[in-house]
């Protein structure tokens, strides 16, 4: 057996996908590959253990949960080695449920939704005749299970995308799958972003070559080799750069069950970072100094012999007082040494003194000459970067006019030059990093006011859910009541808009991915095609929704009129159907017009007469009547670093944006400029929010808080 571990830029941020963390900052996207052979005769009856994790959106307190994760279910499946494989695989199980439930109940509910997570096992046969390998295994979230055989690829972990969890008590991992593996049969299992690139690499980038299915041609190598899986890959070695996450290649090949068991291998792809060498960095002065040498020992050697007659007699003395001296210095005694003491002081061969006078002159005005030249440049970097300071100054000033003749575009644009001209000095130690500091902390208290930054220390908490009651996830307003739900709960929870008033409501064993309102009622989705009405106070029957296309995917759901809209982001699709639901009149249609721009790497999706879509690149496009019109580039401070959700009302001018990264909400106008933004450090595990008919409320849903902002 031999298994590869294929990470993809580990450590790195996601959005933007290729910077990289700066010192003591998180990545907000974890991911980790676990493999855990028998340690001894005992633990071979269970066989080997393996898992794959992703948790997202991870907060700091949670930067080992899946290492926790796997400790807690390795621990627990090798500690009773008589159980079949089965019955400790389910005690495993068991046991990180609990440790799950333990978790929320100490409020760490931000990884709810965030979590994907693979596990198997597998035992090798017992006997020399028998051929299958016993397996089992368990997801949660979107990972991707499949077995390759014979070049053919089985999605195996499909029937586990929908599994449901239970919530009182909380079980996370609940189905499991038990089957049987042949030899030359091969396990991959993928996070979702891996699988997506490495399956249709030509979705990803335009300049790929729709050419090769990546996981085809791994399907197709008879045995797992590192080799030929950099070769697949180097195909699309520049998208590498921009993925994140880790793929499992479990290889059950009969040509290596033969032969001596290969300990896992960890193969990582990294963006390539600019390396600094410092051979390179010097070679310029090197060449310098070795011409600057060989000038002066010929000029040295000039001299010396012209003056070397009429020295001679003066340098006896000196010469016997050097002698010790080069002893010291570990010169070879010889070439220094008189015949006898008393006898002719002068050494027999004065090249060697010569030669030894030059190389330490040389040695000398070398150091000499590198010290001056290092001291220069570190005065060109300190004149440079005085230079810098000075002109952001000036920039500064120009800026500070600007406002007071109330030109508050202009002032806006200049200290934005200056806040992107000034952050590298303070990043960087160094005579001026404090003054570029303070420079860097008054541009940023301008561009907070121009760019209408509120801080908000104690904003007004409404409601605080008790976990062992409810754990919300997502919400929806409707009139003056919000209504909470969870794609692993039975149930709803609704509060009124001040807080005062809650209760739980039963669902009759729905759950629900996605919500809109829509006149008199509430509209909830089940992925993958069901859609229920709530209408005073009731639920009533689902219906099931007619599919538009194979394959279809709906990550968004929301309403305008009588038009019930879903977005499909990644076919990049926005399917229409007209309310009201009825079954057989439930036709779907395609929105978007064949010929124009689809919506493709999409996360949020708003209605208001046109429509506003968030993308992966924090940008929002805009549709309307089946065609794009264009996109906003938004442009303020603090800059966008992963927009979450967006919200557009009709009859009014603005979008409403949730940005949870920076623990903040955003009100732009519909060309993209700021109205007002509210921060504060309260709000460090936003989930969702909604916003009133009328724009002027705002309700926030941080983990079991709600908060409400007032306009």
């Amino acid at each position: 057996m031999r298994i590869f571990e294929l990470h993809f830029n580990p450590g790195m941020r996601r959005h933007p996908p290729t910077a990289l963390l700066a010192k003591g900052e998180a990545p907000d996207l974890i991911f980790d590959s676990f493999c855990y052979e028998p340690e001894n005769i005992y633990e071979k009856r269970l066989g080997s253990l393996y898992m794959v994790g992703e948790l997202r959106n991870t907060l700091p307190q949670n930067s080992r949960f899946l290492d926790n994760i796997a400790q807690v279910i390795k621990g627990k499946y090798y500690a009773f080695p008589l159980q079949t494989p089965e019955q400790s695989f389910k005690e495993s199980l068991k046991k990180v449920n609990e440790f799950l439930a333990g978790e929320v109940s100490k409020e760490n509910v931000s990884w709810l939704g965030n979590l994907n997570f693979a596990v198997l096992s597998l035992k090798p046969p017992t006997t020399f005749k028998e051929k299958w390998w016993g397996v089992n295994f368990t997801k949660v979230g979107g990972l991707k299970i499949l077995l390759l055989r014979a070049a053919k690829i089985i999605d195996i972990g499909g029937n586990l995308e929908l599994q449901d969890i239970e919530p009182y008590p909380l079980k996370i991992f609940v189905n499991i799958v038990s089957g049987k593996l042949a030899l030359n049969d091969k396990i991959l299992v993928l996070t979702k972003e891996v699988f997506e690139f490495l399956s249709a690499p030509e979705r990803n980038q335009k300049s790929y070559k729709p050419n090769q299915d990546s996981i085809q041609e791994i399907a197709k190598m008879p045995v797992f080799d590192e080799k030929k899986l950099r070769e697949i890959l180097k195909a699309k070695e520049k998208g590498l750069s921009e993925i994140s996450g880790v793929c499992l290649l479990i290889d059950l090949s009969e040509t290596l069950s033969k032969g001596r068991e290969e300990k896992p291998k960890i193969v990582t792809f990294r963006k390539e970072v600019e390396k600094f060498s410092i051979r390179e960095a010097l070679s310029p002065l090197i060449r310098l100094l070795v011409k600057v040498g060989l000038i002066l020992k010929r000029v040295l050697a000039v001299i010396t012999s012209f003056v070397a007659p009429r020295l001679k007699k003066k340098l006896r003395e000196p010469v016997y007082k050097l002698k010790n001296a080069f002893h010291l210095l570990q010169f070879t005694p010889h070439h220094f040494l008189c015949r006898s003491f008393g006898q002719n002081y002068f050494p027999e061969k004065w090249w060697g003194v010569k030669k030894g006078l030059i190389s330490v002159l040389v040695l000398v005005f070398v150091l000499l000459i590198g010290f001056f030249i290092f001291q220069g440049e570190e005065k060109q970097q300190l004149k440079k970067q005085e230079t810098v300071l000075n002109e952001v100054q000036e920039k500064m000033n120009q800026a500070e006019k600007f406002l007071i003749f109330k030109e508050e575009e202009k002032a806006n644009i200049l200290f934005k030059e200056s806040w992107k001209e000034i952050l590298p000095l303070t990043e960087k130690e160094g005579p001026l990093k404090n003054e570029a500091t303070s420079l860097r902390e008054s541009i940023e208290e301008h561009l907070a006011n121009l760019n209408k930054l509120e801080k908000i220390a104690d904003p007004m908490l409404i409601f605080e859910f008790n976990p062992k009651d409810f754990i919300p996830q997502k919400m929806v307003i409707f009139r003056q009541d919000l209504y909470f739900f969870d794609p692993y709960s039975q149930n709803l929870f609704k509060i009124n808009e001040r807080g005062s008033e809650s209760s739980l409501i039963q669902t009759l064993n729905q759950k629900f991915n996605l919500s809109t309102s829509l006149d008199d009622v509430i509209l909830f989705f089940s992925k993958p095609d069901k859609i229920a009405t709530f209408k005073n106070g009731q639920f009533g029957d689902s219906l099931s929704l007619k599919q538009p296309y194979p394959d279809f995917s709906f990550s968004n759901f929301s309403s305008f009129q009588s038009g019930l809209y879903f977005l499909d982001s990644e076919k990049g699709e926005i399917i229409k159907y007209t309310a009201p639901l009825e079954k057989g009149k439930d036709s779907p249609q395609l929105w978007l017009n064949s010929q124009t721009k689809k919506a493709t790497g999409s996360k949020s999706m708003a209605i208001d007469g046109s429509i506003w879509i968030l993308k992966e690149n924090n940008n929002i496009s805009l549709y309307y009547a089946g065609q794009y019109q264009k996109d906003l580039t938004l442009d303020f401070f603090p800059y966008p670093k992963k927009l979450y959700k967006i919200i557009a009302l009709p009859n009014l001018p603005y979008l409403y944006i949730l940005e949870p990264i920076q623990n903040r909400i955003i009100i732009l106008d519909k060309t993209g400029k700021i109205i007002k933004q509210f921060q504060s450090e309260k709000f460090d595990n936003l989930k969702d929010f909604a916003v009133s008919d009328n724009g002027k409320t705002i309700y926030l849903l941080n983990g079991l808080k709600v908060y409400r902002i007032q306009i």
